[in-house]
């Protein structure tokens, strides 16, 4: 318990969340204490349940498991699931540089921390602004805020993007150009519910299946051939 406190990224990320939950908190029991009226009473208690709440569930909401894929012990070709979430789309893509697509649903109770598929070095980090409908349609791909990394690996590139969703409102990347990242270590996270698109190229086997329910730094997404 005192691990999963310490390491939770409510302390790094979320802090203004933490912050603001906490000051809402206090002054609605200013309100309970100061105001002698039976509503506003009702209501700050209310209110203050719901706080509560919210302040909690962020707790959960910014975990920092430590993850393994095992068959990657075994085998440097697999690439490492970047997410947690529901594989909503598997397809061929017309690219120079990537021919298949993955893309991944992270509903607000998934791990929303990223993780790093494969050991190379960050060729780019590209960052574009957007709106913010819900990650679960196709066309958040192309239309929420988002951010990419191009890694270069040893035996092509891959690319992953992190797109915020309806309720995600925040980017966070750890990493930056030039930074040279081995495979399951932590690149960043996004907000309360998101999305996330793999690009490969074709020399990579998918492992796995549409519709599948995987775990970032665990699940094994794909093989070098």
């Amino acid at each position: 318990m005192f691990k999963f406190l310490i390491n939770n990224l409510l302390w790094q990320d979320g802090k203004y969340i933490a912050i603001f939950t906490l000051f809402i908190g206090l002054l609605l029991i200013f309100l309970k204490s100061n105001i002698n009226n039976r509503f506003v009473v009702i209501g700050a208690n209310i209110l203050l349940l719901l706080t509560a709440g919210f302040f909690l569930f962020s707790f959960y909401f910014f975990r920092n498991p430590d993850r393994v894929c095992k068959e990657r012990e075994f085998d440097n070709n697999i690439l490492v699931s970047p997410c947690d979430g529901l594989v909503v789309t598997i397809e061929k893509i017309s690219d120079l540089t990537y021919t298949q697509k993955i893309s991944v649903f992270l509903s607000p109770i998934d791990v929303h921390v990223n993780w790093i598929p494969d050991d190379g070095i960050i060729e780019d980090v590209i960052y574009r602004p957007g709106k913010f409908i819900v990650a679960f349609a196709p066309k958040s791909s192309d239309i929420n805020e988002r951010n990419d990394i191009v890694i270069n690996c040893k035996k092509g590139k891959i690319q992953v993007g992190q797109i915020a969703g309806f309720v995600a409102r925040r980017i966070c990347c750890w990493v930056k150009k030039g930074d040279n990242i081995k495979a399951g270590t932590k690149f960043g996270m996004i907000r309360f519910g998101s999305r996330v698109d793999i690009f490969l190229p074709e020399n990579v086997e998918i492992k796995v299946n549409l519709g599948q329910k995987i775990k970032g730094g665990q699940t094994a997404i794909g093989r070098w051939l």
